[in-house]
């Protein structure tokens, strides 16, 4: 397996709100997106990062303790929230693969996605936003709690998996990005992509993680 991973600022932005994880040892790859106009967005998606790497989570754990692992993390956000006066209402989109063998569980909150380039090269989305009018409707660290979705996909020889932040699914099209992902090895996919959101304006941070399985 090649992993690969990046995050940019990007053109507008002053910060870089995302955050990631990528722990190729465990098998475990994340990306954070702290939510724009809530506070400390920055501050919320490495605590959940940070959060998620001591969690003990592995390729060989559970659904049901990659779902803690998220729940856990919530908490975190939400401990460091009450924290600081300044930091009230901060939260982070979350989507985490955890990798074995030839399958791969995927669990996510927010709108920061999971595609799946099959071994045929079609681009597969495999997460569903939880967003409703602009508006994103799970989070880790909102007062209202969070309900993971829960995919589990078989990952066979020649299959890649990306995880990306909204500053790449919302710069460049599906189209595109399965081209992209499917082109060289992992880091050249990986930088092709962040590339391409750059070029495209780069209004947003944008983190993107790339697995060649």
């Amino acid at each position: 397996m090649q992993l690969a991973a990046r995050t940019e600022v990007g053109h507008v932005r002053s910060r870089n709100e995302d955050a990631l994880l990528v722990a190729a040892e465990d098998g475990v790859v994340a990306v954070f997106d702290g939510l724009g106009g809530h506070p400390s967005g920055d501050v919320a998606s490495a605590t959940a990062a940070a959060s998620l790497r001591e969690s003990g989570l592995t390729a060989a754990s559970s659904a049901d303790e990659l779902v803690a692992a998220l729940q856990t993390a919530h908490d975190a956000v939400a401990a460091a929230a009450d924290e600081d006066p300044s930091r009230a209402g901060m939260a982070t989109t979350a989507v985490v693969a955890t990798l074995a063998g030839s399958t791969a569980r995927v669990a996510h909150v927010g709108d920061s996605r999971a595609y799946l380039l099959d071994a045929a090269g079609r681009l597969h989305q495999i997460t569903r936003d939880h967003g409703m009018g602009g508006y994103i409707t799970q989070a880790l660290g909102l007062d209202r709690g969070v309900d993971p979705d829960l995919t589990e996909v078989a990952t066979p020889p020649g299959a890649r998996l990306l995880l990306c932040s909204d500053g790449l699914s919302n710069m460049v099209d599906a189209a595109e990005i399965g081209a992209l992902l499917g082109a060289g090895d992992a880091e050249a996919a990986c930088d092709a992509l962040v590339e391409a959101a750059l070029e495209r304006g780069g209004i947003d941070n944008v983190t993107v993680v790339v697995a060649v399985l």
